[in-house]
């Protein structure tokens, strides 16, 4: 795996410097690929390279943390893959690019692994800790909705705007409910997991980085989005409640990914409770 990693930061290096020296397309979204500019993208693959050299778990989470955030728009590919009618520019190109910052964090995480001692189960009181924060989110950003008017939603009435609503209600209530309730278990592991950890850790990082985005304009003394047509308030209610939402996702999956172990590890055996 260490060698893996090596390989990730060597090629998509010489990606990001020929980016930087002005070989990079034009990308539909705006900005740039990834949401920090490319000579520090070139810096964070020399440190992950350097880092390798002497493996600490928690560096190597950081930096995995850290591609993961500046593949932040890797979300909006995704929904725009799935659900083109909704107007979102389908940047494939981009795409690619901010896959390849998503492989690199996939593969420190790995390595990560590999080096630390296995984590302990934390109390179940934590999963639904993060299952009610990602509901409270959820409801929180639908309510800021409700306050500004839902006809003033950027995209028009089609069906994929009616698949996007349902499939928002569901990640935001009966998602979170599965991962932290006993039935959940009922269902095959990977069916929850996955959806909890990419949709978690994609809205934590994407709106995470808006956030940051917002404060740094706060104090700039700028407007957060002010071409949008939508009140200030709006924003500092809506992001910081996905923020919310994606982190307490990803807590109610990890915690669901450790139940599971231990009602399935027979090594485990002294920690399996009774449902």
């Amino acid at each position: 795996m260490r060698r893996a990693v090596m390989a990730w930061a060597a090629a998509y290096g010489v990606l990001r410097i020929w980016y930087a020296t002005g070989h990079a397309p034009t990308w539909e979204l705006p900005g740039d690929d990834l949401l920090i500019p490319n000579w520090a993208a070139v810096v964070a693959c020399l440190l992950t390279a350097l880092a390798v050299v002497r493996v600490r778990p928690r560096l190597l989470w950081v930096l995995a943390a850290g591609w993961l955030a500046a593949a932040g728009f890797v979300l909006l590919d995704l929904v725009a893959a799935v659900l083109p009618g909704l107007g979102i520019p389908f940047d494939l190109p981009g795409m690619l690019s901010r896959l390849g910052a998503v492989a690199g964090a996939v593969l420190l995480g790995l390595l990560a692994r590999e080096h630390q001692s296995r984590p302990l189960p934390w109390p179940p009181w934590i999963s639904i800790a993060g299952g009610c924060a990602a509901v409270a989110g959820c409801l929180t950003r639908l309510g800021a909705q409700a306050v500004v008017g839902f006809e003033k939603m950027p995209y028009g009435g089609n069906l994929s705007i009616l698949l996007f609503e349902s499939g928002f209600v569901l990640v935001g209530t009966v998602l979170p409910f599965l991962l932290v309730h006993p039935v959940g278990h009922r269902f095959p592991r990977w069916l929850l997991v996955l959806p909890g950890y990419t949709l978690g850790a994609g809205m934590t990082a994407y709106f995470g980085v808006g956030l940051l985005q917002m404060i740094v304009n706060a104090v700039q003394g700028q407007a957060a989005y002010g071409d949008v047509g939508l009140p200030e308030s709006f924003f500092w209610v809506a992001v910081p409640a996905y923020v919310v939402w994606g982190a307490g996702l990803t807590i109610a999956a990890r915690g669901y990914q450790f139940a599971a172990v231990k009602a399935t590890d027979p090594v485990c055996d002294l920690q399996i409770t009774q449902r």
